[in-house]
């Protein structure tokens, strides 16, 4: 903040992988009957939303919904599902080339706090690292 322009101050935020809140299942269609066509569907977790959203709430942060293995349109999908819901608790999404290239981006940005994923991955963020034991105790 400069002289109480709050207009260039960076919000606070955590990365929450999509692993972390949901679980994927590719599903393979036959286009015109010739061609194999796969589509990731997300099956999204209410419970691990609903912690998500009253914690943004209560502490104020901002989320970011990553993932580096499905597309643009299918995480649109994804975040237009939450939103109708009306129970959408994330600000961005975005789509990275691979977890290491995630990991490489998080020193330039100094308002990310920390990455929420599954606990298999979560030591590649070194620091940032964050399971949902470690965010609400269980």
């Amino acid at each position: 903040m400069i002289r109480g322009d709050i207009s260039n101050e960076l919000p606070r935020r955590f990365l929450v992988h999509i692993d972390a809140i949901a679980k994927s299942e590719t599903v393979t269609t036959k286009k015109f009957k010739l061609f194999n066509q796969t589509h990731n569907n997300i099956n999204l977790d209410s419970v691990a939303l609903s912690r998500l959203y009253v914690y943004t709430v209560k502490v104020g942060v901002t989320l970011e919904l990553v993932t580096h293995y499905h597309t643009i349109a299918e995480l649109d999908e994804a975040i237009e599902l939450l939103d109708k819901a009306g129970t959408n608790p994330f600000r961005y999404h975005s789509v990275y080339e691979s977890i290491e290239n995630i990991v490489q981006n998080l020193p330039f940005h100094p308002e990310v706090l920390g990455v929420l994923d599954i606990p298999a991955r979560v030591l590649m963020y070194g620091h940032w690292g964050v399971t949902f034991r470690d965010m609400f105790g269980g």
